[in-house]
């Protein structure tokens, strides 16, 4: 029987080829992805263990009670420095800073401010790299090398850090330096300073870390003991070789995070390739009746005949995993470019690492999905009667009415629950929870959808043909004839576009809904031009604007309104909460709450509470709440709930009256100050107002609403994009399997074409015909998946962003366009099968196959 295994594989190599480039697709996606892990896990662990480079002990500081390191002392620094065996031992210290851009304003990432580090210390052991040197007194630091760059800041240069007063101090830089990808600065302006300098700049005394060096031929499990007992309970000793684990361990939870993210578009890519391979060995195994049957008639058993196919799938599966490794290592290049490029991952450059783990999976994976999608098939060619080589070979197949009831009952039982579980989703009022559920629900109900389309593809495939068949004529009206003959291969070619169209379509539009209700929020709720607040510190500190600075706009004739609006920490009913206010003049005209229920309106008594924070979720018109902020306590009556967001405020559970926040917290500076520009002014003669302005405010960040819009805008067109990206794997394996169901059933159908070119058909209607044929499949299949998206991607959407009243937006356009997409390269992945139908020669054709 191998023997004849491997004849088969010879004799339909061509046929078999489509299959074979699904298998390299799905397995290389997955490959490439572990590839992708254990390269990027192999890039953080030289950057993060590079952190701890030459260090021997490494000591910690204790954690307090708020969760803050409780810094290390000098005195802790010379307990370990007169230790036996110590060669030497530094502190490092940080702490926050900001840093001004040239045109002297803070620079900021997501609106926190930098921090300073310390750059004393034995060069063996700092935690960075460096080009120049390190500051050598009070007047010179060094900078980041990435803030460096996109500032345009060289050596020599003069730079103005801000201190938590608003005092400016300026140093000239001596150097760059270069912390790799570490976590710990990732995103922030770093400069560095001597100790004393720091100190004196940020209030920071203290060392959150103290590193060894040992002493020749002392080893570091001994040291550390050593060090530990001088020391005693508190702070946390390890060895360098620990320290360098912790931190890498630290680092490739990062790289698993993204690989577990990309795994799930890998198996996305494995379904669709495995409706390929199994609609391939189908079709194979249908035409190969009268083979099979004549294995039969010479002594071949079931079991043999079954074996023989399933040991074809494992060969097409085995060589199929070996190219998709190869491939996957293409696949780990490209992710790691795509996601540094569309979401600024910052990924560390590795050379590429193939373990034995993603080899192993490779092949597992290839083989086992082949082995799986030709069982049935293969189940069904042992029931091949060996009469058979006696008859025609069959042109369809046809279901009985008793499989049709079946697979209906089947369709209707996973349909249903699906649709039960999304119900119950759509009711539970925790968002998360009800997206979580929404989903599960989802994945069922489409799961329905595929088992059932058999039963519906005909007559979609009937609708959508027939503008083709009025406008086309006789090539169109066969094509919606060969397409609705054999539904279940129809079905099944189709249901991979189904997937992969439908997966794009759901995240266009949760993309969109997401897009349009941020800047409904911006714009329609808060009708402002721009947003000033102080720089946030990675304390969670944030720096306050002084009062003046509103004063001071509102005598500029450039801006016809402005708003203040505070913040602060208190307890509704005693759970932590965030309160707020904004000023009488601003409240109801350039910050209006949308209400969910009750008014927006405030007074002395009332409190308007978040209808989105789980804090106040339990709420409702007319409750009276406890505020207690401090000392202070007052008693507030819900007046309204709504989704309440001030832009420049993170979260705000309740807002209350000005004067009322003015009784709990006493009088204070401003969190956020909101201005509108004065009709007919630019612009730019705005911006060059609120800079004036804000000159004598080093600590104030100014942001436009516009500016934030397109910043969002650009984000979700580069998620966009990147889900694009990762789901066009599937669909390109879906176009694959639609040129191999074409290319057999053209081999299926020789006979027939040449019986229609003999009564007249022309080679050009028979290579339409195919077109037209796939051109179908490809628009029903894009239909079919765009309206499940369009069913589930609303829902998902009112699920979780259902407490700020989201925008549901659907993309018609886009989707339009992934319609003529598919239909398009459907019809191109047809060029081949329809030419090679084409010159095929009647009489030859009409032969006895």
């Amino acid at each position: 029987m191998l023997r004849t295994v491997l004849a088969g594989l010879r004799a339909h190599t061509r046929r078999l080829l489509a299959t074979l480039i699904a298998v390299v697709l799905g397995v290389g996606f997955v490959a490439g992805t572990l590839i992708f892990g254990d390269t990027a896990r192999a890039g953080f662990y030289d950057t993060f263990a590079r952190l701890a480079q030459n260090v021997d002990v490494a000591v910690l500081a204790p954690t307090g009670s708020g969760g803050q390191p409780e810094l290390l002392t000098d005195a802790q620094l010379a307990a370990v420095r007169a230790v036996p065996g110590v060669a030497g031992a530094d502190g490092r210290s940080s702490g926050p800073l900001a840093l001004l851009d040239p045109a002297g304003r803070p620079i900021t990432n997501f609106s926190r401010a930098g921090v300073a580090v310390s750059t004393d210390g034995d060069p063996r052991t700092r935690p960075f790299d460096i080009d120049g040197r390190v500051p050598a007194g009070p007047g010179e630091a060094v900078l980041d090398t990435e803030t460096a760059s996109h500032q345009r800041y060289r050596t020599g240069d003069s730079v103005v850090v801000v201190d938590a007063a608003g005092a400016r101090h300026s140093y000239t830089l001596v150097g760059l330096i270069d912390f790799g990808v570490s976590m710990t600065y990732s995103g922030s302006t770093v400069v560095g300073l001597p100790a004393a300098e720091l100190a004196a700049r940020t209030g920071v005394r203290g060392y959150e870390e103290i590193t060894v060096t040992a002493a020749g031929g002392v080893a570091q499990d001994a040291l550390a003991r050593q060090v530990q007992a001088a020391l005693g309970a508190g702070p946390r000793v390890s060895t360098g070789d620990q320290r360098r684990t912790d931190l890498a361990d630290e680092a490739t939870s990062v790289a698993t995070e993204f690989t577990s993210a990309l795994l799930i578009f890998g198996v996305i890519s494995l379904v669709v390739a495995a409706f390929v391979i199994y609609n391939t060995f189908a079709i194979l195994l249908a035409q190969r009746i009268r083979e099979t049957a004549l294995l039969r008639c010479l002594g071949a058993t079931r079991r043999q005949v079954f074996t023989a196919t399933l040991a074809e799938a494992a060969l097409i599966g085995t060589v199929g995993a070996a190219g998709g490794i190869l491939f996957g290592i293409g696949v780990a290049y490209a992710l790691f470019g795509l996601l540094n490029d569309a979401v600024h991952a910052n990924l560390p450059a590795h050379p590429v690492v193939v373990g034995t783990g993603p080899v192993l999976a490779g092949f597992a994976i290839g083989l086992g999905v082949t082995v799986v999608a030709a069982l049935l098939p293969a189940l069904r060619a042992t029931r091949t009667s060996p009469l058979a080589a006696l008859r025609e070979l069959p042109t369809a197949v046809v279901t009985g009415r008793a499989r049709r009831i079946v697979r209906a009952l089947a369709a209707l039982l996973a349909a249903g629950g699906g649709i039960a579980v999304t119900v119950a989703g759509v009711g539970t009022s925790d968002s998360q929870v009800a997206t979580f559920t929404i989903v599960g629900g989802g994945v069922l109900a489409f799961l329905g959808v595929l088992i059932a389309a058999p039963l519906y593809i005909g007559a979609v495939t009937a609708a959508v043909g027939r503008p083709f068949a009025a406008v086309l004529g006789t090539p169109a009206k066969v094509a919606v004839a060969n397409a609705r003959r054999n539904p279940g291969r129809t079905a099944t070619t189709t249901a991979t576009l189904m997937i992969g169209i439908g997966l794009l379509a759901l995240c266009s539009v949760l993309l969109g809904s997401l897009k349009a209700t941020a800047e409904d929020q911006l714009v329609g709720h808060y009708p402002v031009d721009y947003a000033m607040a102080g720089v946030r510190y990675d304390n969670d500190r944030q720096a306050a604007i002084p009062a003046g600075f509103a004063q001071q706009l509102r005598a500029r004739p450039e801006f016809s309104g402005i708003a203040q609006a505070r913040e602060g920490e208190a307890r509704l009913d005693g759970a932590r909460a965030v309160i707020a206010a904004v000023d009488p003049s601003a409240y109801g005209t350039l910050i209006t709450p949308s209400t969910a229920s009750g008014t927006h309106a405030l007074d002395a008594g009332t409190v308007v509470v978040s209808s989105a924070n789980r804090v106040t979720q339990h709420l409702r018109v007319g409750d009276s709440v406890t505020v207690t902020v401090g000392t202070r306590t007052q008693t507030l009556t819900v007046a309204g709930t709504a989704p309440l967001a001030i832009p420049g405020i993170e979260q705000i559970d309740a807002l209350v009256s000005w004067d009322r926040f003015t009784d709990l917290a006493g009088p204070g500076d401003d969190t956020v100050v909101l201005a509108k520009a004065a009709p007919q002014v630019s612009a730019t003669s705005s911006r060059d107002a609120l800079n004036q302005v804000a000159t004598a405010y080093p600590l104030l960040e100014i942001n436009s609403i516009a500016d934030l819009t397109r910043d969002l805008a650009t984000q979700i067109n580069a998620l966009l994009g990147l889900f694009g990206g990762l789901l066009g794997t599937a669909v390109l394996i879906a176009l694959f399997g639609i040129a191999n169901t074409l290319s057999l059933s053209v081999v299926e159908r020789t006979r027939e074409s040449a019986t229609m070119r003999a009564i007249g058909l022309t080679r050009a209607q028979l290579r339409a015909t195919l077109l037209i044929e796939a051109l179908l499949m490809g628009a029903v299949g894009a239909v079919i998946g765009i309206a499940f998206g369009l069913s589930y991607g609303p829902l998902i959407v009112r699920a979780q962003f259902g407490a700020v009243g989201p925008i549901v937006v659907v993309p018609w356009g886009w989707l339009a366009g992934l319609v003529a997409l598919a239909a398009a390269a459907a019809a191109a992945a047809a060029v081949l099968p329809a030419r090679r139908a084409a010159k095929a020669s009647i009489v030859a054709a009409m032969a006895d196959l």
